[in-house]
């Protein structure tokens, strides 16, 4: 073989080599790139095997909100929350843990009888802690033996906390808890409302503002170990929590407990089967009061009754503003005043009424209490004659009987934001006929909820204007009840005064004399209805039990609160008259409600003139 031979066989064997080395380098980068791709990846993404073989490697603790406040129109506090601790048990881990320590036990002196009861030991200790007896927890323990939370202490002391803390005993745990207090306990209950368990509200105040009020917990994320200690957190995983807001209600605590007290000592008075009561500031259309009485009677057959408030006193359903009823007389003062603006009747018309019933055009019979032969237009509101308020729907249009109601709000809600509002009842324009025309003038044939009266009188009470009632003041945390009045006008301001002086005639010479006030000058009326059966009963009324109902503003010339009550179901044999049963006690609310508020009597005045006029002299006043 020559040397070129030679030569090219070594150039060859050299080319493979190279060749060779390049794929066995580039193999090799290839594998170290791939290797390393695939530690950044286990370290980027948890494989899910590996995952469930290490368990969750992360807790979530809860940072509570605080719920606002609910307070009243002074700002005083009616709701407020408070974070509290709770002490709860694992049962199943405590006699775990009980038995490794009297295993151990046995491990370190073998002669030794391995006998004991965790949960009595465990018990001896948290009774001491807590101060309470030691077998009532035992008890509770062995009950629930499988159960992996059982409560043992609803509202630790601090003390307790730390007596708890310093046992270091495993199964026991202490928890954070939102407490709702309520300082003025039930008075205002069914306005307030409640809570639930989950801190949400269930009713009243509560319900209305619950998305105010509540507010938005946090929570804290964070890396632990296997024994639950946290060794990580992350900026990024802390969420705080957002504290609700204050709420401030129209709500007189002081006027409230007033109309409350009074209230109760009344149904009780004239055994009623209940009572309502609601007090507004007619300048304002704040709702001061709302009271609600039931009173369940023995062997009484009740119309009204109310299971909820068996559960809590909160949860009972508002009367004032869910359940209507007929108003009788203290409707009329409104129909009055609309046939009185429409040209019907002047005041000083004399309706021409007989010394007996009145028969309709129609042929309907309407009695009345006391028959007075014709009086003027202004005493038939005086004195409640039934004839002449049929007399005035007669010559009215039943359009304008069904605008009135419309204007002065029957028949819808008022808005007040009280859940469960009814809109009340008022026969459709389709089924209206003449016997409805001449039953809704008296108060009859329809049904009203006490919100919609105080508010339609505040028409009375003001210059023809009527004011929308309202209960909140806002969320903004400050006494913002100042604000413009969004005002209607719904009668001209001179029917509206020339109503008013016809309403103080009740009081003097009317259905209202035993409730005159010594101290303000009241104008109001009285009225009394039959009580409606409830389904179940029969069709039609009840001719011996009634509704009794008062309304009336003070001081005249300054009207500054409107009261209306309800006594519901009184017992005949004690009385049933408005005048009577009601009168007096919306009387004693007014009296005590305008002292509090520190407006001055007039009454005195009143009857200065009364003195001076009797002696001839010219009024100075």
């Amino acid at each position: 073989m020559n040397s070129y031979s030679i030569a090219n066989i070594s150039e060859t064997q050299s080319s493979r080599i190279r060749a060779w080395s390049r794929v066995l380098v580039l193999t090799t980068a290839t594998l170290l790139l791939a290797i390393s791709a695939r530690v950044a990846w286990l370290k980027s993404a948890d494989d899910p095997q590996l995952l469930a073989a290490a368990g969750v490697h992360q807790s979530i603790a809860p940072e509570l909100a605080s719920r606002g406040q609910i307070v009243d129109r002074r700002g005083r506090v009616l709701a407020a929350s408070l974070m509290g601790r709770r002490l709860f048990a694992d049962p199943a881990l405590i006699w775990e843990q009980g038995w490794n320590r009297i295993r151990k036990g046995k491990l370190m002196e073998p002669d030794s009888v391995a006998v004991g009861d965790p949960f009595k030991v465990a018990a001896f200790a948290i009774g001491e802690a807590l101060g309470q007896p030691a077998q009532n927890i035992e008890l509770l323990l062995k009950k629930r033996a499988d159960d992996r939370y059982v409560q043992l202490a609803d509202m630790l002391t601090p003390e307790q906390v730390d007596a708890i803390r310093g046992l270091n005993m495993p199964g026991i745990g202490i928890q954070s808890r939102r407490i709702r207090e309520y300082p003025a306990g039930e008075i205002a209950a069914m306005v307030i409302g409640r809570v639930g368990l989950e801190h949400s509200g269930q009713a009243g105040a509560e319900l209305r503002h619950n998305t105010e009020v509540r507010g938005k917990d946090g929570q804290l994320v964070f890396l632990r170990d296997v024994k639950r200690q946290p060794l990580w957190i992350e900026g990024t995983d802390y969420q705080p929590p957002s504290d609700g807001v204050d709420i401030r209600l129209s709500i007189d605590l002081v006027a409230q407990e007033i109309a409350e007290r009074l209230l109760r000592t009344s149904v009780k008075q004239w055994n009623a089967g209940g009572g309502r009561a609601v007090i507004m500031d007619v300048q304002t259309g704040d709702i001061l009061a709302m009271a609600d009485v039931l009173n369940p009677r023995k062997g009484w057959k009740e119309v009204t009754t109310d299971p909820s408030r068996s559960i809590h006193a909160s949860l009972g359903r508002n009367r004032n503003v869910t359940d209507p009823y007929e108003p009788g007389s203290t409707f009329k003062p409104f129909v009055w005043a609309t046939a009185t603006e429409l040209g019907v009747f002047k005041p000083e018309t004399i309706v021409k009424l007989p010394n007996g019933p009145y028969v309709t055009k129609f042929g309907r019979v309407i009695r009345d209490v006391k028959y007075t032969g014709s009086v003027s237009w202004k005493k038939v509101l005086m004195k409640s004659l039934n004839g002449g308020m049929a007399s005035a729907a007669e010559k009215m249009k039943f359009s304008d009987m069904q605008k009135m109601l419309q204007r002065f709000g029957f028949g819808q809600k008022s808005g007040v934001g009280i859940p469960g509002e009814s809109e009340g009842l008022v026969t459709s324009h389709k089924n209206w006929s003449v016997y409805t025309q001449t039953s809704v003038c008296m108060g009859h044939e329809i049904g009203v909820t006490p919100i919609q009266m105080v508010q339609a009188f505040s028409a009375f009470c003001r210059d023809g204007s009527m004011v929308p009632a309202r209960l909140s003041l806002g969320s903004d945390g400050v006494n913002n009840h100042q604000y413009a009045v969004p005002s209607r006008r719904v009668m001209a301001e001179a029917v509206a005064l020339t109503a008013r002086e016809a309403m103080e005639g009740v009081m003097t010479e009317g259905t209202g004399r035993k409730a005159q006030s010594e101290f303000y000058r009241m104008f109001g009326k009285s009225g009394t209805a039959q009580l409606p059966k409830p389904k179940g009963q029969g069709k039609g009324y009840f001719e011996d039990r009634y509704v009794s109902s008062f309304i009336a503003g003070a001081p005249f010339e300054n009207p500054r609160i409107v009261c209306l009550v309800v006594i519901d179901d009184p017992d005949k044999s004690k009385g049933h008259y408005g005048g009577s049963i009601a009168g007096p006690v919306c009387r004693d609310m007014i009296d005590e409600v305008l002292n509090y508020m520190g407006v001055a009597p007039d009454q005195a005045e009143k009857q200065a003139k009364i003195a001076a006029r009797e002696r001839g002299e010219p009024d100075r006043h």
